[in-house]
């Protein structure tokens, strides 16, 4: 298990994989499950620039993801990483 999916799973029953949230980014499908939002929030930069690559997301894919569904919760450090600040 990755350092992604214990924090996304840490809170729930039912466990949720990397390979499902980066399918759910990829198809730019706006999430049945809250733990898009840990995801994009909880997790550090770093790891989800490292989940990214991983799971073969564009950066600019990553970018669209967010300013479509996570930006309106506004997040300062992710408004940095995109360049939107």
């Amino acid at each position: 298990m990755t350092s992604v999916e214990i924090t996304v799973n840490r809170s729930y029953k039912d466990f949720i994989s990397e390979k499902e949230l980066a399918q759910i980014i990829k198809e730019m499908k706006k999430a049945e499950t809250e733990r898009i939002y840990i995801l994009f929030t909880e997790v550090p930069v770093k790891e989800l620039i490292a989940f990214s690559l991983r799971n073969n997301i564009p950066f600019e894919n990553l970018k669209n993801y967010y300013l479509k569904y996570i930006k309106s919760i506004g997040f300062k450090k992710l408004e940095r990483m995109f360049g939107n600040d």
